[in-house]
């Protein structure tokens, strides 16, 4: 301003959607067009300057006007005034807290220092009192004064040596960069002399910093212009305008002036949403209007519903009313628990969306990758320094797209790690093989067994090594990829500075190749694992999310080593430097690339998009306590301490629990200019319902609005689909009526078609009961395939026989197919090695002892044996010992005792004869069923045979599994018909006798099962065991595989349990 000419400061009041921002718009084009300096505006976001510069743009404008957040004019008053300030991160700042808190003696606040949330509520009640322009010494005056004890002295002690330490260091936090501004301006009556207007606008609030700063300001320019929400003439509205008018008399206040109507201020709202601007909160009774379209409210069932119903909403203004993906928005009071649901929804109805508040950067699969990368090199719990490496983990590491393993291990070394996909699949058949769980030594166990078995040519049997599982030099190789990969991602060891872990980090990442100079560019690093060119080579969408993401975890890098440098903080270990870096990832977000030649729907906070106008604009989450917000009292000053400082001391302090959430609903109903709907979850995230906001209630009481209920089931209308598979259901669900729609499907995308026939062929043959049903198991047209798999020189065995009875559709996944369920490995034992180890003690015990007959020779003989077989199991077993080892240990002795002492009570003529009997096994004779020029054969083991004096036999069969699955009806049933068949293998492939009894011996329970030979009649049970037999051998042999699941439900060891549309889990509670 030129010197002698007094300033103009105006103050305008309008209501909102009145015009302020385009009044605003006129004037500083206007005073532009002078071209006597460069116009200010402010505005209270990045958002809000964004939009305002598009619409200056719009209008011809933009070209000599400066478009500024406040944090911006702070920047441009600290410059012009010649001042350097070097402002603190979020992080940074975070981090000085905790040291602040850490190095005073605090005593009131001690037990909660290390809670979740301590330092980041103490940020918030240090940001407030320095946004009131409370300095610590006047603070710390205050709360001696009201004499409350330690809780506020150490309040004021915490916030004085922050302040202290910033001022030593030259620093400043957000709030303190308004502060040198202030002192600045005050010191240099130059900044701000040449500005012709300064224009603020889209405020509601302002701190008393930033109204100090304004004050300064406005003396200095040609013209200040000052736009606030509100409304003189109207009656006083409390709810809506409490924050307002508090704004106002502040302003009025600090600028010295009167505020005044908007000159030519008019609402720009269609009817019904003049309406609920005008009467919006008010008292006393006033008339409906009708909703004429322009307000809509939809009742959804949960919240992923809701974002459905809200962004195909959004979709049909798009389509139907040509509306621009930029002149829509998608609110709500907080994002961030609709936003998984939002993101996934606009990807299927093909909407680009932003986010304001960005995406969360733990979240991102790149960097959610890189960090389960690291936690490998976590220490075990309880292990010293051995890295952690769970089996799951590193193998999803080897697989990973994200990584390229075809660096160096280490500078210097000549082999690369070369880790292939292959080499994971291998990778994980020995892990799985060797029972890996976690830990180096676990997979160097494991390996190295492999290494020393020979080729699997010449393998033992024994070792049990199924195909896919490398021996040998195979797994000499993959051990040595293994330590090349251990070698590689090998942090600093010891105590390290935080950038000795964050050098080293970056190194494994590698650079940007898109941010390399074309000049001189730097190769990678040798041993880099080159994230960023990994992701660049998948698809264009993804590749600029994570490439968005890897660039914000290096700022999160540098700004872990800014803030060690800056705060001299002592070495850390890996571990520590581990969770310092996940902590700053977790708070940490990221957004991507703006283009602007590319419209998105805004998605943001309530709070976020006030002042921005809009077309159209749905709101979610209208639901009690979800908005309006629940608040709480702030637990450092609460609201008596507010009170009391306010009114003894002047302090600007409002109470905690002061709701803002009217305003902000009244400022978000007026952001459309033509249509608002209003959306509400009826049920919680817990299940419960979920009652309406009284937001809701209140927009139903000024218009008469129709509140259509969407349901769980419910489908849009064909023509209100907004994506193929929202049409394609909807169309089936309509039938014959969308004949014509189904016709322009086949037309527009045959491809589509083409599959949803070929999945309705299946599902028609499945349900339609037709007896051939190819999709359901009946495989009858291959059945000279089946003859032959399953022909007369094929080896059964009675489990295999008994899956097959109990489900066609088991046997034939696993035992044609050869899927088998890829159990984890875990410690401990599962029950098929519990059996294993039962069974090899009692063969032990009985042919240790001198006298198989004799209760205390047996019982001597399992004392001499157990020790040897239960010292072996976990190796021949392969399963890894736990805490509780030694305690199983102690049960299978006591449970095996219990049943040699029930076995030798027995009162029979019977005697141990044989244990561990194989036949079609071990070069022995198979047993060899032959019927009118047709057979089978079948193989097992019997686990016990015992004789009587007069030539005849007993068949034992060991069970661990309790005896309520073994009774009479379970033969007669078909389901259990292993011990009959095995009798038969004793008589007629062994040779051994006459089977006259038999019964299955649970070793856990020392009883027989509640089935015997004996009680049913041997020849009756051989004879129908047989004939259940053929049943499943014919109808293997038919492609007969239909799905039969057990009345008890299906087991969940079977492997189909993924894919088999007739699986019921089994209750086992």
């Amino acid at each position: 301003m030129p010197s002698g000419t007094i300033s103009s400061i105006r103050l305008f009041v309008a209501p909102a959607a009145a015009g302020k921002t385009a009044y605003v718009v006129d004037r500083v084009r206007k005073a532009a067009r002078r071209l006597e300096g460069v116009p200010r505006v402010v505005v209270p976001s990045r958002l809000q300057a964004r939009a305002l510069r598009r619409r200056l743009a719009e209008t011809g404008g933009a070209i000599g006007i400066r478009v500024l957040t406040f944090d911006r004019l702070v920047a441009e008053c600290l410059r012009e005034a010649g001042e350097i300030a070097v402002e603190l991160s979020e992080p940074v700042r975070y981090r000085l807290i905790r040291a602040v808190v850490d190095s005073l003696p605090l005593q009131h606040y001690r037990p909660l220092t290390d809670r979740p949330g301590f330092v980041g509520a103490l940020q918030g009640v240090i940001r407030e009192l320095k946004a009131g322009m409370i300095p610590p010494h006047r603070f710390a005056r205050a709360v001696a004064d009201l004499d409350d004890g330690l809780r506020l002295r150490e309040l004021a002690a915490v916030y004085a040596e922050y302040q202290r330490r910033l001022q030593r260091n030259g620093w400043a936090d957000r709030e303190g960069l308004i502060w040198l501004a202030v002192d600045a301006v005050e010191r240099n009556p130059q900044v701000g002399r040449d500005w012709p207007l300064l224009a603020v606008d889209g405020f509601d609030d302002l701190t008393p910093a930033q109204l100090a700063l304004l004050a300064r300001l406005a003396r200095r320019v040609g013209e200040t212009v000052v736009t606030l929400t509100g409304d003189p003439d109207s009656p006083d509205r409390p709810l809506v305008h409490r924050r307002f008018r508090r704004t106002r008399r502040r302003l009025e206040e600090a600028l010295g002036v009167r505020a005044e109507p908007l000159p030519g201020a008019t609402v720009h709202l269609p009817p019904p949403l003049a309406h609920l601007e005008a009467h919006l909160f008010s008292r006393g009774g006033v008339s409906q209007v009708e909703a004429a379209g322009a307000v809509e409210r939809i009742e959804a069932p949960d919240r992923a519903a809701e974002v459905r119903v809200a962004l195909r909403w959004l979709k049909a203004r798009l389509v139907e009313d040509g509306m621009g993906p930029g002149e829509v928005a998608l609110l709500a009071r907080d994002v961030r628990p609709y936003r998984p649901f939002i993101l996934q929804t606009a990807a299927e109805f093909g909407l680009p969306v932003r986010l304001v508040d960005g995406l969360p950067l733990r979240a991102n699969p790149a960097v959610a990758a890189l960090l389960d990368l690291l936690r490998l090199m976590l220490p075990r719990a309880d292990s010293g320094d051995e890295p952690a490496l769970p089996r799951r983990p590193v193998i999803e590491a080897w697989r990973s797209p994200y990584f390229d393993w075809s660096g160096l291990p280490e500078e210097e070394t000549g082999e690369p790690i070369g880790i292939t996909l292959r080499d994971a699949d291998r990778l994980d058949a020995a892990a799985r093989w060797g029972r890996v769980i976690e830990g180096l030594s676990q997979w160097e166990e494991a390996l190295t067994h492999l290494v020393s078995l020979s080729e699997r040519e010449e393998a033992d049997d024994e070792q049990d090594v199924p195909a896919g599982v490398p021996v040998g030099q195979e797994a000499r190789d993959l051990l040595a990829k293994f330590r090349c990969f251990v070698r590689r991602l090998t942090p600093p060891r010891g105590e390290q500075p935080l950038r000795a872990f964050v050098g080293w980090l970056e190194d494994l990442i590698g650079d940007d190749p898109a941010l390399r100079s074309p000049v001189h560019p730097s190769p990678e690093g040798p041993t880099s694992l080159r994230m960023v060119e990994q992701v660049r080579a998948g698809e264009d969408a993804a590749a600029e999310q994570d490439v968005a993401a890897l660039r914000a975890l290096k700022d999160v890098l540098r700004g872990l080593v800014w803030a060690e440098e800056a705060l001299v903080t002592d070495p850390v270990d890996f571990p520590r430097f581990f969770d310092e870096f996940a902590g700053a990832v977790e708070a940490a977000t990221y957004r991507l690339p703006i283009h602007p030649d590319r419209e998105e729907i805004l998605v943001a906070n309530v709070a976020q998009a006030r002042g921005l106008p809009f077309r159209a604009v749905a709101v979610l989450g209208l639901a009690e306590g979800e908005f309006p917000a629940t608040l709480s009292e702030d637990p450092f000053l609460r609201d008596a301490d507010r009170r009391a400082l306010r009114d003894r001391f002047d302090l600007p302090l409002l109470p905690s629990t002061e709701s803002a959430e009217a305003e902000y609903f009244y400022e978000t109903v007026t952001r459309p200019r033509e249509r608002l709907l209003l959306t509400r979850p009826r049920l919680a995230d817990t299940g419960g319902l979920w009652q309406p906001s009284p937001f809701w209630e209140e927009v139903g009481r000024l218009v008469a609005v129709e509140t259509e209920t969407v349901t769980v089931e419910a489908l849009p209308a064909p023509d209100r689909a907004a994506s193929w598979p929202e049409l394609l259901e909807s169309l089936a669900a309509w039938g014959d009526p969308a004949a014509e729609a189904w016709a322009w499907v086949r037309e527009r995308a045959p491809e589509r078609m083409t599959a949803l026939e070929a999945a309705l062929e299946v599902l028609h043959q499945r349900l339609g009961g037709a007896d051939n049903r190819p999709f359901d198991g009946d495989l009858t047209p291959l059945a000279d395939t089946f003859t032959h798999r399953f022909g007369p020189d094929h080896l059964w065995s009675a489990s295999r026989l008994e899956a097959y009875r109990d489900c066609p559709f088991r046997f034939f996944v696993a035992h044609a197919l050869g899927l088998e369920p890829r159990e984890e490995p875990q410690a401990g034992l599962d029950a098929r090695r519990l059996g294993s180890i039962y069974h090899r003690l009692l063969e032990a015990t009985y042919k240790a002892a001198a006298d198989p007959t004799d209760r205390e020779s047996l019982l001597a003989a399992l004392e001499k044996v157990a020790g040897g077989v239960l010292d072996e199991a976990p190796e021949r077993e392969g399963f890894r010992e736990t805490a509780w080892w030694a305690q199983t240990r102690e049960e299978i002795v006591q449970n095996v005792r219990r049943s040699l002492e029930a076995l030798a009570g027995l009162e029979d003529d019977f005697t141990p004869h044989a244990y561990e009997l194989p036949f079609g096994l071990e070069g022995v004779s198979p047993l060899v069923v032959e019927v009118a020029g047709d057979g089978f054969r079948l193989r097992g083991v019997i686990d016990r045979v015992d004789r009587a004096s007069d030539g005849s036999v007993r068949v034992i069969d060991y069970k661990t599994a309790g005896p309520s699955d073994y009774r009479p009806g379970s033969l007669e049933k078909g389901k259990k018909i292993q011990l009959p068949l095995y009798a038969l293998a004793a008589r007629d492939a062994l040779g051994l006798g006459k089977p006259v009894e038999g019964f299955y011996w649970h070793v856990r329970h020392a009883e027989p099962s509640g089935f015997t030979l004996s009680a049913f009649g041997p020849e009756e049970a051989m004879e129908l065991a047989l004939r259940y037999a053929w049943e499943a051998v014919r109808g293997a042999r038919a492609g007969l595989f239909v799905p039969a699941p057990p009345a008890d439900g299906c087991p969940g060891y079977c492997p189909a349990v993924g894919f088999c549309w007739h699986y019921r889990p089994r209750y086992t509670g």
